[in-house]
């Protein structure tokens, strides 16, 4: 499972999270010889509690017998008795789960395929390897550890859970604020552009996650409220950066309910009219999914964007089951690819031909590609060699408010990173 012939030195790793230490790592695999380089790996890494299992079922069964579960189990897939893909389904089902660390000697198509199964099935992953595993990259995975746990529980999330009135009277106070992630041109490392992303900060000073009001919205009827909050702040921060003649396009997303509201084509470009922005400064990010709910009403919508030239891009990209379809019957000016194929695409033949793929498509079809969530300069790099016109990341910005954004690319270009330059009309 662990490859120890590597010039790392497996010295403790620095920073992990307490739990790994207090409740250990379980090694799940057949091979003794596997099980004993994995011990060995994380004894050198500091951790002490290390529970060996042969299968699953020895696995399963010593779970059962302990009253607390180790923190990480490090999972063999192909095992006898019982597989790792059973052994994922049955943790699933407990209340307290281990994170987990999967290795396999099978290809890595199928490796992802469990990995995206776990994730689907509420398990925390951490990594996914063939074997050997890289100690580098155990001690990678380990140290994600303590952000995996940071994430906000089923408690937590519910009592950050909003109600109506609440909602009601955040779009009527303006509460739910834009930030805006910047998106970097792959040939000249200039910004490109900017995502706007709904941000909404409770009385308390807690962050409550899109994933919480942007569903309760659709389900009450405000979506189409609270996206055209979001585009009045939009039109007043670009027109305060282009009197400082900083011209940034804006790409904002539009929700399946969205599309299918009658008379939101009207207010947007009527808002936008009104503030005197040239529409191809502005790009509506639709997800596939959006677009099979009515299909209609979708195209209709669609349709009259882009008529008064305002960009549309197709997000979320290769994650649908019909995009080629998509790109036939919808007038889109952008493809944007989703984090799924660009994360691991570096070291995983697969996902680099996915990868090149889609922006071999998007070159093809004369659009731009944007590819989303970089975090690794090796990601990075692979993207500029592909071809790929733009990216966004944490690797290259993370998201923060319109006043502070022209601050940042002031910044920036005095450090001398290239991506600052201003931008002109003729960008």
């Amino acid at each position: 499972m662990i490859s120890l012939h590597s010039s790392i030195n497996l010295n403790p790793v620095a920073d992990l999270h307490a739990d790994l230490h207090q409740r250990g790592v379980m090694v799940v695999d057949d091979s003794s010889m596997h099980r004993y380089s994995a011990h060995l790996c994380l004894s050198a890494f500091g951790i002490s509690q290390v529970i060996e299992a042969a299968n699953g079922k020895a696995a399963l069964e010593h779970l059962a017998s302990i009253a607390q579960p180790p923190a990480v189990m490090m999972l063999d897939l192909e095992m006898p008795v019982m597989d790792g893909i059973e052994v994922l389904q049955q943790i699933a089902t407990f209340a307290h789960k281990p994170a987990v660390i999967l290795a396999s000697s099978s290809d890595e198509v199928l490796i992802s395929a469990v990995a995206t199964m776990a994730e689907a099935l509420g398990i925390t992953l951490l990594g996914a390897f063939r074997k050997p595993i890289n100690p580098a990259d155990l001690a990678d995975a380990l140290s994600s550890y303590s952000a995996a746990t940071a994430a906000p529980g089923t408690d937590t999330k519910n009592a950050l859970a909003p109600d109506l009135a609440q909602l009601k009277q955040a779009l009527e106070r303006a509460n739910i604020q834009v930030f805006y992630q910047p998106k970097l041109d792959l040939n000249t490392m200039q910004v490109a552009g900017v995502e706007a992303l709904a941000r909404w900060k409770n009385a308390q000073g807690d962050w409550i996650p899109p994933s919480l009001f942007i569903p309760l919205a659709e389900e009450h009827g405000l979506i189409g409220d609270l996206t055209l909050s979001l585009l009045e702040q939009i039109l007043q921060d670009m027109n305060n950066w282009w009197e400082h003649g900083q011209y940034i396009p804006v790409a904002i997303n539009l929700s399946a309910k969205s599309l299918a509201e009658f008379n939101l084509a009207n207010e947007i470009i009527q808002r936008v009219i009104r503030q005197g922005i040239p529409a191809h400064f502005i790009t509506f990010e639709i997800t596939e999914s959006a677009l099979v709910v009515d299909l209609p009403s979708a195209l209709a919508t669609i349709s009259r964007l882009r008529l008064k030239g305002f960009g549309i891009s197709i997000d979320d990209y290769g994650t649908g089951f019909s995009s080629m379809q998509q790109l036939s019957r919808f007038p889109f000016s952008e493809l944007k690819i989703d984090r799924s194929f660009v994360h691991g695409a570096p070291e995983r033949q697969y996902l680099r031909n996915i990868l090149k793929s889609a922006i071999d498509t998007g070159t093809r079809l004369g659009i731009k590609t944007v590819a989303e969530g970089v975090e690794t300069e090796a990601e990075l790099h692979l993207l500029q060699s592909l071809g790929c016109n733009q990216a966004q990341g944490f690797l290259l910005a993370r998201p923060l408010p319109g006043r502070e954004l022209l601050g940042w690319i002031e910044r920036a270009a005095q450090s001398q990173t290239p991506y600052a330059k201003p931008l002109s009309l003729d960008n």
